[in-house]
């Protein structure tokens, strides 16, 4: 009888609701489901970011390492998640709102404030993945509560290598080369099987130690056995391969003689239980993560180079008729940024006669041509040319779009170096093919002595640091010049159309 009583109560129960029966599901759902919410939500605000990462990795950038991370702190965070669980069963659900609004709210600063501060290194920087780091970490607090997100501290700490400078400095400490790409993102396998081998600082030591060892063994492998391999296999199989085969061996050594179960413990229920109100709140974040572009390229686009002197390395610029390459052409070597054999041409190139709109003193005005041909494009964008300069205490304009016909445009700057003492204008452009890309730059200094000083160009990035550091404190204002002089524009126009002419050859 209490059975029928029960039964005919249950019949007339009113259906529950979706949002109430989610509270119902085995916790391995719902931890899918709120994983499945923010992925979605990571991929609808940050949608330009992921573009341009794929743009960047089919033109074979090293930024394209970036996708190792993910993928190497997922393998990571599959071993963490094996060990028992340790943290109190205490949840303070303000905390975690508190937590989760200040870090996306720091997301929404860095996209809207230090990302167009930094526009001109935003390839080297990608502070829009670190935004993206902070809003999926803050999503993770919100929804799933702080104490779950601390368990993991490590492997989030390991995201944070989306960060890119210190892997860019890296790659140019160890040569610039593919190799040098694939042994820099071995931090990831040293880094992460540490972290998976723990919790002890033994196992964790001994783990990434093994990981380091396979690493190189296996980037020496694709280095002389598959050295055309692409840029990307140099980049994931090692680190990933390392993480894999340690973390599998690790396993089945701590399972000496007993079953093997991938899991060893029950799936335990979520902490934070009331997410449906933290919901909105990510929605909004990623809403108005959504709406910030991402920096424009500052320079102008490449254009094709129909030329009938080919692109090579090392080969100078042909000098353009009422001009002369005074001197002897200087080459210096920019492997480290811009791949294999890579060289900077520097060429004085003089007026034959002079010209009283150029100098009053009617004195033949010398420019400096600095030429650059390398094999991959995407590094003329990663290190554009003031941090081939070294101009840490430099003010640069805006850039004037200016013609040189053949389909050639070029960015005509005007700089104050303060450390020169001298003004100086600048003419730039990129042209080339989908193989090899070549940028010219146009030096003329406003003063016409032949002993005038050129900025000289360098591969050392500490200038860089200095100027990044110096827009982080002081902005953008320290670093732009408000009122530019174009006192040579003329000129550099004049040059650059008669220079592009030359390369071009006569017409057939």
């Amino acid at each position: 009888m209490t059975t029928t009583v029960t039964q005919e109560q249950a019949e007339k129960e009113p259906p529950r609701s979706l949002l109430l029966r989610y509270y119902d599901w085995h916790p391995a759902y719902r931890l899918a489901a709120r994983w499945a919410l923010i992925v979605a939500l990571t991929a609808f605000a940050f949608h330009r970011s992921l573009a341009s990462l794929i743009e960047i990795t089919r033109e074979g950038s090293i930024g394209g390492y970036v996708w190792t991370v993910p993928m190497a702190a997922t393998l990571v965070a599959i071993d963490v998640a094996r060990r028992k669980r340790t943290e109190l069963p205490i949840h303070d659900r303000q905390t975690d709102i508190i937590v989760g609004i200040m870090g996306m709210g720091l997301a929404i600063l860095v996209q809207s404030v230090l990302l167009p501060r930094y526009s001109l290194y935003f390839y080297v920087l990608r502070l829009d993945l670190v935004a993206m780091w902070l809003f999926v970490t803050c999503s993770a607090v919100v929804l799933f509560g702080l104490r779950p997100v601390i368990r993991f501290a490590w492997v989030w700490a390991m995201l944070f290598m989306v960060f890119s400078l210190p892997y860019y400095l890296l790659v140019i400490t160890l040569g610039g080369g593919k190799d040098a790409a694939g042994a820099a993102t071995l931090m990831l396998a040293g880094v992460g099987a540490g972290i998976a081998g723990g919790p002890t600082f033994r196992r964790g030591a001994l783990a990434s130690a093994a990981a380091w060892a396979v690493g190189f063994a296996v980037l020496g492998v694709i280095w002389f056995v598959f050295p055309g391999a692409p840029l990307l296999v140099y980049q994931q199989l090692p680190p990933l391969i390392a993480i894999g085969s340690v973390g599998v061996s690790m396993f089945f050594l701590s399972q000496r003689g007993r079953p093997k179960r991938v899991l060893e413990r029950r799936v335990e229920p979520l902490a934070a239980k009331q997410v449906w109100t933290s919901v909105p709140l990510v929605v909004t974040v990623a809403l108005a993560l959504s709406v910030f572009p991402l920096p424009e390229y500052p320079f102008a686009p490449m254009a094709a180079r129909p030329s009938p002197y080919p692109l090579k390395a090392g080969l100078p610029l042909v000098a353009p008729p009422g001009w002369s390459t005074a001197g002897a052409v200087t080459r210096m070597d920019v492997d480290r940024l811009y791949g294999a054999d890579a060289e900077l041409v520097r060429q004085y190139v003089t007026a034959d006669a002079g010209n009283p709109r150029w100098d009053k003193l009617s004195r033949p005005r010398t420019v400096v041509v600095d030429s650059t041909v390398t094999d991959r494009a995407s590094a003329l964008r990663n290190y554009p040319a003031r941090v081939l300069y070294g101009l840490t205490s430099a003010r640069i304009s805006e850039p004037r779009r200016v013609e040189l016909g053949h389909g050639v445009w070029a960015d005509l700057f005007s700089v104050v170096d303060d450390e020169l003492l001298v003004t100086w204008n600048s003419l730039q452009f990129v042209w080339g093919t989908e193989d090899l890309a070549q940028r010219v730059t146009i030096l003329a200094v406003d003063n016409h002595d032949p002993d005038a000083p050129f900025p000289q160009p360098t591969t050392n990035l500490a200038p860089t640091l200095r100027t990044l550091i110096t827009l982080l404190f002081r902005g953008n204002d320290v670093l732009e010049e408000r009122d530019p002089s174009f006192k040579d524009e003329e000129m550099l126009r004049a040059f650059g159309v008669a220079l592009v002419a030359a390369q071009v050859g006569p017409p057939s």
